[in-house]
Parts: structure tokens; C-alpha cells; sequence
């Protein structure tokens, strides 16, 4: 009995510990883009995103797609970030459609407001419109249909 509440304790502490560890990580990087150091910010958000940390996925994503930092602009590496969030994140992914789409959606929808961070800017809310369009969002298909007629 005493073995197994010496295991749980360890267990425990050992979750502590790497809660800890993640949140010091995710601060780093979060206090690198209000530095505007992209490059920073990818060093210690990357690690996290590859182990399925939803946040530092949405983050990730978000720098390739704004360029936020310096970091020079992805739409690749953004959607593969995206896509690896998915349905984990805070944006609702239709049923059939790309998990990477609303989230190509929401760049398209900052770009074409001047919000996030970027400057409203029409060309690249139309190139992320199409990708999520083409990746089954059915907003970004009916927003896209209206703008053509």
C-alpha cells in the first residue's frame, strides 16, 4: 500500500513538473511575438505543437500565415499546422471538410479586416477564401460565390 502511494506521489510530481515545463515554454514563445521575434517564438512553440499542444498549434499556424515576427509567410506550413489542430481547436470543422479549413477561413477573415495583426489586404483574403473553400468550408464557398456576381 505504502509502494503505491509512493508511485502516485511520484506521478504526480512528475505531472507538476511538465505542466510547469509547458507552461514556462508557451510564455517564452508568447513573449517572443510581442518582442516581434518570430524566430524565438517558433524555437520554443514548435516543440509544443509537435506534441499535440492545441495552442501552440493555433500559434504556429497563425505565425506562417501572417508572417507574424518576421517569420517569413507559409501558406503550407500554416495549413499543416492548422490541419493538425483541427477539431481540437476553438473553431467549429464541418463534417466532410479539411480540419484545416475554418482555420484557413479565420485567415481569410483577418486579412480581409485588418485584424490579427495584418493589414487588411485583399489578394491574400481571397488566396485563404479559395483554401478553405477548396478545403469544404461552405462559408468561405458561399462568401466566394457573392463576390463573384
Amino acid at each position: 500500500m505504502l509502494g503505491f502511494l509512493m508511485g502516485l506521489v511520484v506521478v504526480a510530481a512528475i505531472g507538476a513538473g511538465l505542466l510547469l515545463l509547458r507552461n514556462s515554454q508557451m510564455n517564452s514563445g508568447v513573449q517572443a511575438l510581442k518582442r516581434e521575434d518570430g524566430t524565438a517564438a517558433l524555437a520554443s512553440l514548435k516543440p509544443l505543437a509537435q506534441l499535440g499542444d492545441g495552442t501552440a498549434q493555433m500559434l504556429v499556424g497563425s505565425i506562417y500565415a501572417y508572417g507574424w515576427g518576421g517569420v517569413h509567410k507559409s501558406d503550407a506550413d500554416a495549413t499543416y499546422w492548422f490541419r493538425r489542430l483541427g477539431s481540437w481547436g476553438p473553431l467549429v470543422v464541418e463534417e466532410g471538410a479539411d480540419p484545416a479549413a475554418p482555420y484557413q477561413l479565420m485567415v481569410a477573415k483577418a486579412y480581409g479586416a485588418g485584424t490579427d495583426g495584418v493589414r487588411a489586404d485583399a489578394s491574400e483574403s481571397l488566396k485563404w477564401l479559395k483554401l478553405a473553400a477548396e478545403g469544404g468550408s461552405k462559408e468561405a464557398a458561399a462568401a466566394l460565390s457573392q463576390s463573384q456576381h
